[in-house]
């Protein structure tokens, strides 16, 4: 009997060792994380960057075209669909102060606007490949699961929420623009969406990042 309690009492230290190893990883994992992403996004305004379009800083001011031909289901890169959507985005991000809307004619029936940006918008302008919006700042909240299915690779997923999110982007009509933006609609609103790091892993057990979440523009 007395042999078994000893059994019993090793496997329970045992489990609690690793325990203690587990919570010490995740709190390693959870510090270099938020360094990663704050050494990524210096600002803390730029953790997402939403793209308008592709105009660019010397296009402005900007007068919208038309192009005959549009349907819902167009390929999403077809030139006539790319229109389309821009056009919608300038007039929904004109209703939320980025942009100055001026009508300035019409194409048949179709009115024209020339678009500008605002003193607000150049607050969150970015030019990487046209012009996008951005803003945030990741805080990650605690390491829910580490994922080695690739050989060489590390993946670690975490809880985050974020700061600095300014009113325009908690307009269901501007974050609704974006495909797959369940997580966005989330992190905008207050909630807790996971977010993943990735690594490659050396063999002497380094970890080398691959990919913050931090930075990333949604297109």
């Amino acid at each position: 009997m007395k042999k078994k309690w000893v059994i019993i009492a090793l496997l329970i230290s045992i489990s609690l060792i690793l325990f203690l190893l587990k919570g010490c990883n995740n709190y390693i994992y959870k510090n270099r994380i938020q360094e990663e992403n704050d050494r990524a996004n210096p600002t803390g305004n730029k953790s997402v960057c939403l793209r308008v379009g592709k105009v660019y800083e010397d296009m402005y001011p900007y007068t919208t075209k038309y192009m005959p031909g549009y349907h819902k289901d167009l390929y999403y890169r077809d030139p006539i669909y790319v229109n389309h959507k821009l056009n919608k985005r300038l007039s929904l991000y004109a209703k939320e102060g980025l942009f100055t809307e001026e009508l300035v004619g019409h194409d048949g029936d179709k009115p024209l606007y020339r678009y500008d940006l605002t003193e607000e918008g150049r607050k969150y302008v970015d030019w990487w490949g046209g012009t996008n919006f951005c803003f945030g700042r990741v805080v990650v909240e605690k390491v829910t699961g580490v994922d080695d299915q690739l050989q060489g690779q590390r993946m670690i997923i975490f809880t985050y929420h974020l700061e600095n999110v300014p009113n325009w982007i908690k307009n269901k009509d501007i974050y609704s623009l974006y495909k797959g933006y369940g997580g966005l609609e989330k992190a905008v609103l207050g909630g807790s969406p996971r977010g993943a790091h990735y690594y490659n892993i050396f063999s002497d057990g380094r970890l080398s990042l691959i990919r913050a979440r931090s930075g990333s523009y949604i297109l």
